[in-house]
C-alpha cells in the first residue's frame, strides 16, 4: 500500500500509458463505446480515463481509499463505478466484455487470479494486462549508468542496471499464469518502445513512487533523490529515459469457471 500512502505524488509522478495500448485493445478486445470493463487496480486512473474516453462503462477495483478518492475526483461520470476494495474479495457481478489490470497483475496471486478473473469474464470475451517498464536494457544510457552508482551505495542488493531483468518480459511466466486452468487463450504479447523525458523534479516524483525506493529510511531516500536529481542537472537538466510498455492479451474461452 505504498502507493496509497503518498496517492497525490503517484498521480503525479506516473507516467500515462501510450496510446497504442488503447488502441490495442480496440483492434484485439473489443474495447468500444458500450462495453463492461473491470479494471483491476485503477490506482490513480491512469487506464481509467482512456477507457472512459473509449465510451466504456468501467467498474474499477481499487483497495487504496486515497487513490479511490483521487479516481473519483478525476474521472467520476455516470459510468464509472469505484469498488474500494482488495480484488480477491470484492464484490462483483460477472458478465464483463473486457478485464484489464494495468501495472496490477503482479501484485495478485497467482495460483488463483486468473480462475477469479475468468468467473467475471464473459465466454469470448478479454483480458489484458500491461505495464510500463522502467527503463530498456538495449538502450543503455549515461544516466542510467550513473544512476547505477547510487543505488550500488544505496540499495546494494538491486541488480545492476544493465544487469536487470523485467518481470514484464517474462513471457514465459505470463503465458502459464494466464493459461492455467484453459480460462483464457490466444495469449499474445506486445512490446512499444519510447522515452520518457524527465527533469529533476519529474524525477524525483517517479522514483518516490517505487516501492524500494519509498521504503528506505527518511536520510537514504531523501539522499538518493538529490543525487538522482543532481546526475540529471549535471546531463543539462532533461533526460530521455528509455520506457517499455509491455501488454499481454488473452480471450476467454468457455470453460465454466
Amino acid at each position: 500500500m505504498s502507493f496509497n500512502a503518498d496517492a497525490t505524488t503517484y498521480r503525479r509522478g506516473r507516467p500515462p500509458y501510450p496510446n497504442i495500448v488503447f488502441d490495442l485493445l480496440a483492434e484485439r478486445c473489443g474495447l468500444k463505446p458500450g462495453v463492461r470493463v473491470l479494471e483491476i487496480g485503477a490506482g490513480s486512473g491512469l487506464a481509467t480515463g482512456p477507457l472512459l474516453a473509449a465510451g466504456a462503462h468501467v467498474v474499477a477495483v481499487e483497495p487504496g481509499e486515497s487513490l479511490a478518492a483521487l479516481l473519483a475526483a478525476d474521472h467520476a461520470c455516470d459510468r464509472l463505478h469505484i469498488t474500494v476494495s482488495d480484488f480477491e474479495t470484492a464484490d462483483l457481478s460477472p458478465g464483463f466484455d473486457l478485464a484489464v489490470a494495468a501495472s496490477a497483475l503482479h501484485w495478485l496471486d497467482p495460483a488463483t487470479s486468473t480462475q477469479r478473473i475468468a468467473t467475471l469474464v464473459r465466454p469470448d470475451g478479454w483480458l489484458a494486462a500491461w505495464w510500463n517498464d522502467f527503463g530498456d536494457v538495449n538502450r543503455p544510457t549515461v544516466f542510467r549508468d550513473r544512476l547505477d552508482a547510487v543505488y550500488h551505495d544505496l540499495l546494494s542488493i538491486e541488480t545492476s542496471y544493465r544487469e536487470s531483468r523485467s518481470y514484464a518480459l517474462d513471457a514465459d511466466r505470463w503465458r502459464k499464469q494466464l493459461t492455467a486452468g484453459d480460462f483464457f487463450t490466444d495469449v499474445a504479447i506486445e512490446i512499444s518502445e519510447w522515452n520518457q523525458p524527465l527533469t529533476p523534479e519529474t524525477a524525483r516524483d517517479l522514483w518516490s513512487t517505487f516501492p524500494n525506493i519509498a521504503e528506505l529510511p527518511p536520510p537514504a531516500r531523501t539522499e538518493f533523490l538529490t543525487r538522482m536529481s543532481g546526475i540529471i542537472d549535471d546531463l543539462g537538466g532533461t533526460v530521455d529515459d528509455p520506457r517499455l510498455t509491455v501488454v499481454y492479451t488473452a480471450r476467454r474461452t468457455g470453460r465454466p469457471a
